[in-house]
């Protein structure tokens, strides 16, 4: 399954996907990767960061500041980011 909102809120994405994880037996995690988050890729995809659970991805519009301090300019994606988690489940044995 693939839980994924157009927020950054927590409370929308990791607490929603912790209490599935918590609730429901044998779910897990299946971790989102996009080559590799290290270091070299994060200067490559630098929107792209990992959730605060391990295996989860968030996508934060870059927001650089201008030479007017007061001023902030969108230079990826305008808007809100998103959160991303692809959820499995063990099977049950009979």
């Amino acid at each position: 399954m693939v839980y994924s909102t157009c927020s950054l809120s927590p409370r929308q994405n990791e607490e929603v996907v912790q209490w599935l994880l918590d609730k429901c037996k044998g779910t897990f995690i299946i971790p989102i990767s996009f080559g590799s988050l290290n270091k070299s890729a994060s200067n490559n995809l630098p929107f792209i960061e990992e959730g605060s659970i391990p295996g989860t991805v968030r996508f934060n519009p870059i927001r650089n500041e201008t030479k007017d301090e007061h001023s902030m300019v969108d230079l990826l994606f305008p808007g809100s980011g998103f959160f991303l988690a692809k959820i499995g489940k063990r099977q049950q044995s009979s």
